[in-house]
């Protein structure tokens, strides 16, 4: 992932989440004290990748300062539109690859916290396991700590990139009850209303076959660290696009979804050469492969700061490969939504998650009594 950023600097390669809390706003040297806390569980947020190109290993980072990853940007505004201004917010490469971010919402009494980290520091299970356990409420952590009450943030980089970030609620309870009748998991469910967006959003000439998207899954097994890195493959799925009936539609999806090479791909990156790995992920990654990407995030239990819950999220995905563009379903303990990352230019692309919304809708209307 690192060197593929190197060589496509255009691509998307810091991913994240955005959280709405409901409570008061902390300080940067509050968010420091509890990043210093959750080091023993989090090690890797005080390790660099680094080295010869080619060649990058993991080191702790002899000069780790907490207060170097904290950043505050002073703009009240609501959740998606500061989520926007975060799309385009860089993490340093001379230090651990992640950062922090502080906003206010336009209410009283809320407060925003969006965490960022380049791919090739976390896949999406490490950056999910990582903001939960920042945001872990059953492991309180004092506010104040020896060296850290008069710690500072530093100052916000410089946007960089020019990425559009678009979402739309996800209807829950409809995409339940589909699962219900029909059998198929979220997932499927949300991979067959993705089909049915674009077959409204293509052009008319563009859906009368498949359309290809790279979705991929996690081969991390419950004993290996979860905190840094990639464990994952990818599949190349044909969305069927071509098919005008909902309900065929998802039928289609539940037949090309019902074997992931979870195994095969866990022991291609155990034992493969590197050099014979980098090829084995260049074909995942090569432009015009696919036509985007299409992902699953879930944090499904409770997350608070200091008895502040998180109320809402949206989430930044990758944009690796040429994709046009890239989506992630992000499921947290106070509901879903999906979200839609694309470079600038194609802004007809912020049509899509309310597409995606209106084929939930006629998916559950084609399957649900």
């Amino acid at each position: 992932m690192l060197e593929w950023s190197r060589r496509y600097p255009d691509d998307g390669f810091v991913v994240g989440l955005t959280l709405r809390l409901r409570g008061p706003k902390p300080t940067a040297a509050q968010i420091v004290t509890l990043v210093n806390a959750r080091l023993p569980q989090l090690p890797a947020l005080a390790e660099c990748l680094d080295g010869p190109v080619g060649a990058e290993a993991w080191h702790p980072d002899s000069a780790f300062d907490a207060g170097r990853h904290v950043h505050i940007l002073d703009q009240s505004t609501d959740l998606p539109r500061w989520a926007q201004m975060l799309a385009n917010q860089p993490v340093r490469e001379n230090q651990p690859r992640w950062g922090l971010w502080l906003g206010d919402t336009e209410r009283d009494g809320e407060f925003l916290l969006a965490y960022r980290v380049h791919h090739a520091a976390q896949d999406g299970v490490a950056t999910a396991h990582t903001i939960k356990r920042l945001l872990d409420p059953r492991a309180p952590v004092p506010l104040s700590g020896a060296g850290d009450a008069a710690a500072q943030g530093a100052s916000a980089p410089a946007p960089t990139g020019n990425r559009l970030l678009a979402t739309a609620d996800a209807p829950l309870g409809a995409m339940r009850a589909i699962g219900r009748t029909t059998g198929a998991s979220l997932n499927e469910v949300y991979l067959a209303a993705l089909a049915g967006a674009l077959r409204a959003w293509l052009p008319p000439t563009e859906r009368d076959q498949p359309a290809p998207v790279r979705v991929p899954f996690s081969v991390r097994l419950r004993h290996e660290r979860q905190d840094r890195g990639n464990r994952l493959g990818y599949t190349r799925m044909l969305l069927p696009v071509d098919e005008p009936k909902p309900a065929h539609r998802l039928a289609l999806v539940v037949q090309r979804t019902t074997a992931w090479p979870r195994e095969r791909t866990r022991r291609l990156l155990d034992r493969m050469p590197h050099h014979l790995l980098w090829q084995h992920i260049a074909a995942s990654l090569t432009p015009g492969d696919s036509l985007a990407g299409a992902t699953l995030l879930s944090a499904p239990r409770p997350m608070a700061f200091n008895g502040s819950p998180v109320t809402a999220g949206i989430a930044m995905p990758a944009l690796p490969a040429g994709h046009l563009f890239s989506s992630v379903l992000l499921f947290l303990h106070s509901g879903a939504t999906l979200c839609v990352t694309a470079q600038e230019q194609h802004q007809h692309v912020r049509d899509l998650p309310h597409l995606w919304q209106r084929a939930v809708a006629e998916l559950a209307a084609a399957t649900c009594p």
